[in-house]
C-alpha cells in the first residue's frame, strides 16, 4: 500500500514538473540552432541527390524532417510555459537562432523546387511524399513559430521580424509543392496545378 501511495507521488511530481517546464532564452537559441543544422543537412542532401542523380540520399531526407518535427513538436510544450522575454540581449539570442532556423527552411524548401523533377524521375513515390512531408513539416513549424513569436513583446522589432519570416517560410513551403505539383502536370496540363487552384481563387 505504501509503495502504491509513493509511487502515485511520484507520478504527480513528475507531472508537475512537465506542466511548469520551460526553457532559458540560450536553450531556445541552441535548440532552433541544432534544428537549423538538420535543416541545412537535409538541404545539402536534397542538392547532392539532384547533382548526382542519386535517390540513394532520399530516405535520409525524409529522416532528418521527421526529426525537426519531432523536435518542433517536443518543444512546443516548453515554450508554452516559458515567460516573454524581456531583455533585449535575450531577445537577440534567441532571434538570431529563430533566423537562422528559418534560413535553413528556405533553403531546404527552394533545394526540393528547385530539384523537384530529378527528384520525380529517380522516385516516383517522391512525387507524393515530398509534398506530403513538407505540409507535416510546415504545420509543425507553424506552430513552433508562432510559439516562438510569442516570446518576443509585442512591441519589439524582433517580433514584426520573426512574423515575416515566419509568412517567408510559409510562402517557400507552397512553393516547394507548386514545384511537384507542376512536374507532374507537365507541359500543358498546368491549369491543374496549384498555382492555377490559387489564381484561380484569387480572381474571383
Amino acid at each position: 500500500m505504501h509503495r502504491q501511495i509513493f509511487s502515485f507521488v511520484i507520478a504527480l511530481c513528475l507531472c508537475a514538473h512537465w506542466a511548469i517546464a520551460s526553457l532559458t532564452s540560450t536553450e531556445i537559441a541552441n535548440a532552433l540552432n541544432e534544428l537549423a543544422q538538420q535543416g541545412f543537412a537535409a538541404k545539402d542532401l536534397v542538392l547532392e541527390i539532384n547533382s548526382t542523380s542519386d535517390a540513394g540520399p532520399l530516405r535520409d531526407v525524409y529522416t532528418e524532417i521527421d526529426t525537426i518535427v519531432t523536435v518542433v513538436l517536443t518543444d512546443i510544450s516548453f515554450i508554452t510555459n516559458t515567460p516573454v522575454i524581456t531583455e533585449e540581449a535575450q531577445e537577440q539570442v534567441v532571434y538570431e537562432g529563430y533566423s537562422n532556423f528559418v534560413q535553413s527552411l528556405l533553403e531546404l524548401m527552394d533545394a526540393f523546387a528547385s530539384s523537384a523533377g530529378t527528384l520525380m524521375s529517380l522516385d516516383h513515390v517522391s512525387k507524393y511524399k515530398v509534398p506530403a512531408e513538407v505540409r507535416v513539416l510546415e504545420s509543425a513549424v507553424d506552430a513552433y513559430f508562432y510559439n516562438i513569436i510569442s516570446l518576443f513583446p509585442g512591441n519589439s522589432s524582433y517580433n514584426a521580424q520573426a512574423s515575416n519570416q515566419k509568412a517567408q517560410v510559409d510562402t517557400h513551403c507552397y512553393e516547394a509543392i507548386w514545384a511537384f505539383d507542376l512536374e507532374e502536370a507537365g507541359p500543358g496540363r498546368g491549369n491543374g496545378s496549384v498555382q492555377a487552384r490559387w489564381l484561380a481563387r484569387g480572381s474571383v
